[in-house]
């Protein structure tokens, strides 16, 4: 296992750096590796690869919920999501 600290200071949202916490987390070795290769080749931090990945993960959560609650197909269901995500985010930068 190897231990990854992620803290990071979002480069897109610097008003938010506020709301960010430190997390520690064990991860295995070749996953680890992975993630600061993808960090390298994005030239971003750790914690922001770990940031949007958690996003997409979420979204993906989101699409399937949407999905199972509707009459929806996925198109429709990403379209809604994604819907959703701009009006939040102008609603975000708004504030």
């Amino acid at each position: 296992m190897s231990r990854v600290n992620i803290a990071t200071a979002s480069r897109y949202a610097s008003s938010m750096a506020a709301s960010r916490q430190h997390v520690s987390v064990d991860l295995d070795a070749e996953v680890a590796s992975i993630l600061r290769s993808h960090a390298a080749e994005a030239h971003l931090s750790e914690g922001e690869i770990v940031d949007r990945a958690i996003r997409a993960y979420d979204l993906r959560w989101l699409v399937a919920r949407i999905r199972a609650r509707s009459d929806l197909d996925e198109d429709a269901a990403m379209a809604l999501v994604r819907e959703e995500l701009h009006a939040a985010r102008a609603e975000r930068d708004a504030a």
